[in-house]
């Protein structure tokens, strides 16, 4: 065999190789984080929840640890959900770094088991995601209904107090 003839038929197995190799690797991997929402939202439900993000956002900034600090990275990271998957696993993972014995530590290893989770979903499982969807989003309005609310009452004790 000429040398040249054995340079084209080791080339050609390395990208015959090289080409079932990538055709078997699996697509997708629990590295790759995608950028995508967890949870799909309705236009009308995403003002609130961008509202609900930014306090979040502000209170996170001036906190350190503690009770207000945990509530600010967990109720973000619920946030997250409906806007990009992997920002809510990096909320998730900042809390549960930063504060490992919080009161949200279980729910937090939960919600990023439950994004890392590249199984395929069953029938069931999909309509258990619609019923966890409606509840997360029913108690985050909630949460920032009460939140408003709190805010008027203090201000109208505020303005009470200032025209005794």
């Amino acid at each position: 065999m000429s040398q040249r003839t054995l340079v084209c038929l080791t080339l050609w197995v390395l990208i015959t190789g090289g080409m079932e190799g990538c055709t078997m690797m699996q697509s997708g991997s629990s590295t790759t984080l995608p950028s995508s929402a967890f949870f799909p939202i309705d236009a009308g439900e995403l003002k609130p929840l961008q509202a609900i993000a930014y306090a979040q956002d502000t209170r996170m900034k001036n906190c350190h640890k503690g009770p207000a600090c945990e509530e600010a990275y967990y109720t973000r990271g619920l946030v997250a959900l409906f806007e990009n998957r992997a920002d809510a696993i990096t909320v998730f993972q900042e809390l549960h770094t930063a504060m490992p014995n919080s009161r949200y530590d279980a729910a937090t290893t939960g919600w990023l088991n439950l994004l890392q989770d590249t199984a395929p979903s069953s029938i069931y499982s999909k309509a258990l995601m619609v019923q966890l969807k409606q509840e997360v989003l029913h108690n985050l309005l909630e949460r920032s209904d009460l939140t408003v609310g709190r805010s008027v009452k203090e201000h109208d004790r505020r303005v009470a107090e200032l025209n005794r």
